[in-house]
């Protein structure tokens, strides 16, 4: 998968994996959980990315850069005071 599909890939999920990543802090709530929660959205895309007919590449092409986004939107929104 090329740099910029990745990219574009990235952007275009940003609202829904902020979504993804609320919901699975709902659904798992306290601190330590982190690696349940991950495996929650993580399922969530994927199936969502399978059943996807207008992707470009694998979900495992692109999962590498998902998983690091969802890290920095959580690091984000903590610090932010959404998440404790």
């Amino acid at each position: 998968m090329k740099l910029l599909s990745i990219i574009r890939t990235i952007v275009a999920l940003l609202p829904m994996l902020i979504e993804a990543i609320k919901a699975a802090e709902e659904a798992i709530p306290g601190n330590g959980k982190g690696e349940q929660k991950l495996v929650l959205v993580r399922g969530m895309l994927q199936a969502a990315y399978e059943a996807a007919t207008d992707v470009d590449g694998t979900f495992e092409e692109v999962w590498p850069a998902i998983s690091k986004t969802i890290s920095t939107v959580v690091t984000s929104l903590k610090a932010a005071g959404l998440f404790k």
